[in-house]
């Protein structure tokens, strides 16, 4: 028996030796091909191209150096008074929901309107929050109050500067918000319309985390004049809002205040989703108001 066993460890050692020669090639060849070794590509990540910037709000603005920030004005003769009216008419003629006679119901789009308006003429337009500076060079420039603080349209001359203090020279657009297809803008005018074409969306969006999240909310510890829940942690609750928005085709930011949301350059929407940064907010007055084009 035991000369059983070792003839067949004998074996087995020698079947083990062969085996080695021919899988690590010792000793000469095997007579078997060589097996080529095959590289290990690693995928790159395909780059997500930038957002194409829009094009400028004014053409024509586009074309003049910054506007001057040393300047003197005085009142004379205007250049632009007929062109100015025109525009005036025709954005009145252009968008007859924006106006209740002369009262003018959305002063972003009302000005915004007025400065393409003018450009389509050749004229570059221009906002400063106050004032609607209009200039054709860099030489001098007219000055037009083209709404009173009721928010009606006013037609009134100041005064002319020179050199031209506009376009105005606005901070750079901040950078784009992450998910966010569009290019970062910067708005010319804000206003307060009586209501958000977003309105419904972001109040959903309140709604919806109050049903599938309620443990983002100490439902216990409510404000005594609303029943609105306390919010535990204010950035998860924003940001919450704001992905909600999202999946429903929205860009949208927290500026530490207000959630700021577009569907395109053209405007944004305002709107304030809490209370005395403890309670959530819902309902009509969330709504703060928007800005053209977008703030962001």
């Amino acid at each position: 028996m035991q000369v059983r066993v070792d003839r067949r460890w004998r074996l087995a050692a020698v079947v083990m030796a062969a085996l080695t020669l021919a899988v690590c090639g010792g000793g000469g060849d095997s007579g078997s091909p060589a097996v080529p070794s095959v590289p290990v590509i690693t995928p790159t990540a395909t780059p997500i191209p930038a957002p194409t910037p829009e094009p400028p709000v004014s053409a024509s603005c586009a074309r003049l150096p910054a506007g001057a920030t040393k300047y003197t004005c005085r009142t004379e003769a205007p250049t632009f008074k007929e062109e100015v009216d025109d525009a005036i008419d025709t954005v009145k003629r252009e968008h007859p929901e924006t106006f209740d006679g002369d009262t003018v119901k959305n002063v972003g789009l009302y000005i915004v309107e007025l400065i393409k308006a003018l450009d389509r003429q050749g004229i570059c337009a221009d906002f400063d929050g106050e004032e609607l500076g209009v200039a054709t060079s860099s030489d001098y420039n007219d000055q037009y109050d083209v709404l009173t603080a009721r928010s009606q349209v006013r037609r009134y001359f100041v005064g002319t500067c020179y050199p031209s203090v506009i376009p105005v020279n606005r901070a750079p657009a901040g950078a784009t918000p992450a998910g966010c297809s569009l290019p970062p803008s910067r708005e010319i005018s804000c206003g307060d319309p009586e209501s958000g074409a977003f309105f419904e969306d972001v109040s959903g969006a309140v709604d919806e985390l109050l049903k599938t999240k309620p443990e983002m909310f100490d439902l216990g510890d409510t404000n005594p004049g609303t029943g609105w829940p306390r919010v535990l942690d204010m950035a998860a609750y924003h940001q919450a809002v704001i992905d909600i928005l999202a999946r429903k085709g929205y860009c949208g930011i927290f500026d530490g205040e207000e959630i700021q949301v577009k569907r395109s350059n053209q405007f944004s929407e305002h709107y304030d989703v809490n209370y005395a940064d403890k309670y959530i907010r819902t309902g009509p007055g969330i709504f703060r108001g928007s800005c053209y084009p977008a703030a962001f």
